[in-house]
């Protein structure tokens, strides 16, 4: 019986993943409803402010969901946010058991769903499948428990290390290959922040110019606002949100031209040891429901980042090039001795013309 459990769960765990990374800044969730054996309605929650899984189930099992079980990735919620309260929709339709597979990090829930359906007459079992539900959504675990969103540092180095030459270029170190992949890659976060140092020398657009309804915020850390007002940042703000955190040492005439183009808010921070305080601004960028966010550079905030213990996620291009010189893609304090060293877990390397690329988690 128990297998017959866990391939159900399995399918739910497969229907939340059709989502994946996508309904930020709630969880990834999917629900399958089983009766007489059969499954007889399946849903996932497909975006935030539409349709949580349960209730996705529940219309695609009509009239079957009466007397009938389900399985969910998550505990079922029991607030009101956007959409009313899942456990109230699981009561109303008759579903006599629920299976979920971990309760609900959010404090908000956690444990009241289990608690309101079995005062309700449904019995509820709690973690089959428990590690695979938290590894889909530890994303969105580290920014519930945390008040932080997941970093993941994208960088491009040479072989030796390097991101540019000693003129500054840096264009192109990288394959054509793995660019299309960078590019590929954005829509997937909610957010792509990088240094004023990147923002002056590479001027990038840090979106997809082709794309209509391009959602992702462009961020910026700029602790003396040198970002050109002409960027190229700057002036497609109207299309992608373009966010400027900056300190006190920026001019305030500028943060005021800055602010009165559309699309883009300027956020003074407190200063840290390189700058904007960092930990700051991963508060501020959470706060705005910012839970999935990729940095894309320079060395200095690279570097900072994993000073401070803010990355979660690395994922290292290496071109078969030596460049040689001064920068360096991560430039931290770097390790007192060997065993200090960041050591990568669970790495995977995959390869892009004549690239590769290393992806571990910290």
């Amino acid at each position: 019986m128990k297998g017959k459990h866990e391939k159900y769960m399995r399918l739910a765990l497969d229907m939340a993943e059709k989502a994946r990374d996508k309904t930020y800044p709630n969880p990834m969730v999917g629900a399958v409803i089983v009766k007489g054996g059969r499954v007889v309605g399946k849903g996932y929650h497909k975006r935030a402010g539409t349709d949580h899984a349960e209730v996705a189930a529940i219309k695609s099992a009509g009239r079957k969901a009466k007397g009938a079980s389900m399985y969910v990735t998550l505990e079922p919620c029991d607030h009101y946010g956007k959409t009313p309260p899942c456990t109230d929709a699981v009561i109303k339709a008759g579903i006599k058991k629920v299976h979920a597979a971990m309760l609900d990090p959010n404090p908000i829930t956690g444990g009241k769903g289990v608690r309101k359906l079995r005062r309700s007459g449904i019995a509820v079992s709690v973690g089959m499948c428990a590690n695979d539900a938290r590894e889909l959504n530890r994303k969105y675990i580290k920014y519930i428990t945390t008040g932080l969103p997941y970093v993941t540092l994208k960088l491009a180095q040479s072989l030796d290390g390097r991101i540019a030459a000693r003129d500054g270029s840096s264009r192109w170190i990288t394959s054509i290959e793995a660019r299309r992949y960078t590019r590929r890659m954005r829509p997937t976060f909610d957010a792509i922040m990088i240094g004023s140092n990147t923002a002056v020398k590479d001027d990038p657009f840090l979106l997809d110019e082709k794309r209509k309804g391009y959602d992702v915020s462009r961020v910026v850390v700029d602790s003396r606002l040198r970002m050109p007002l002409g960027s190229n940042l700057v002036r497609t703000a109207d299309r992608a949100p373009l966010l400027v955190a900056t300190t006190k040492l920026a001019s305030e005439g500028k943060i005021r031209k800055l602010q009165q183009r559309r699309g883009v808010d300027v956020v003074t921070l407190r200063s840290g040891s390189s700058g904007v305080s960092l930990r700051a601004l991963l508060r501020e960028l959470a706060s705005r429901g910012i839970v999935n966010l990729q940095v894309e550079g320079g060395g200095r905030l690279a570097g900072s980042l994993v000073d401070g213990g803010l990355v979660d996620e690395v994922m290292m291009f290496v071109a078969p090039k030596l460049i040689g010189g001064d920068n360096l893609s991560v430039k931290s304090r770097g390790a007192r001795n060997i065993a200090g060293a960041v050591d990568l877990k669970d790495v995977r390397i995959e390869r892009f013309g004549r690239d590769i690329l290393v992806t571990g988690r910290i």
